[in-house]
């Protein structure tokens, strides 16, 4: 079932899987999310125009999930935002096709929520298949804004911690917190999307915290490819647009510039 009672204790959560040609993926990751024991809880999938089989294969194996179909891909922020501005739930989870959620990750994922009401944005701990480490909440390093995984050290206690940002491929989010600052910025096509909010969360006074308990597999650019021309072209006029959003007249000039200068003569003379 797609949907699940909701106990008076509990806040509802909608998580919403953005699929785009995830074939050999999406079934795994809805499988997964089914499986948790939140009691409060519905699946949707935002499909970004798909030419894959990947829609059709969900469709038949889980025909209860809900599927919110665009005639276009537009993006991660576009997608995400046709359920977003939709959204009915106290609190919802973005989440990519690509991940397998463990046991009671949800549960732990929406704790925070219970125990903070200034806890505006929530993320978990993302491993790669082969079990090491990929992400345990995000730090942006000045000048540049260059988005970084946070890879703690092994004696790090694990306990919930703020952070700069925490990483698209699941972000829980408070409906509140979206009524007060907007939406995902739909000018971000790909990358960066999940930083910006996170940094208007931030900037309203709420906190964005990483959260260990919670759990989960990302095989990580399954859809997007990175390292060609067409992943760095996103990539860095994300960057910019995220630093002439959050970055003062004073310190682009100053700071951000001449590192930028610094950076592109080192590549050329790599290259």
């Amino acid at each position: 079932m797609s949907e699940r009672a909701t106990p008076a204790s509990l806040p509802a959560v909608t998580v919403i899987v953005l699929n785009w040609n995830a074939t050999g993926y999406l079934e795994a990751c809805l499988a997964s999310l089914l499986a948790q024991d939140y009691p409060a809880f519905r699946v949707l999938v935002v499909d970004n125009a798909s030419t894959d089989d990947s829609l059709a294969r969900a469709r038949a194996r889980f025909p209860d999930v809900p599927v919110i179909a665009s005639r276009e891909n537009a993006g991660f922020a576009a997608g995400n935002n046709l359920a977003l501005k939709q959204l009915e739930t106290p609190i919802a989870v973005l989440a990519n096709p690509d991940i397998v959620v463990e046991p009671g990750w949800l549960s732990a994922l929406i704790a925070p929520f219970l125990s903070d009401p200034r806890v505006g944005i929530a993320g978990g701990q993302t491993r790669y298949p082969d079990g090491t480490l990929q992400h345990a909440g995000g730090l942006i390093r000045p000048p540049q804004a260059i988005a970084a995984y946070r890879r703690p050290s092994p004696d790090e206690p694990a306990a919930m911690i703020d952070v700069d940002y925490v990483i698209g491929a699941t972000l829980a989010v408070r409906r509140e917190l979206l009524e007060r600052v907007g939406p995902l910025d739909e000018g971000f096509f790909l990358y960066y999307e999940e930083a910006d909010l996170c940094a208007r969360a931030r900037r309203a006074g709420y906190r964005v915290v990483y959260v260990p308990a919670a759990r989960l597999v990302h095989v990580e650019s399954a859809t997007t490819p990175r390292g060609d021309a067409t992943y760095l072209r996103r990539l860095h006029t994300s960057r910019w647009r995220y630093l002439l959003k959050h970055a003062d007249e004073a310190s682009l000039l100053g700071e951000t510039m001449p590192a930028e200068v610094a950076w592109l003569a080192e590549r050329n003379a790599v290259e």
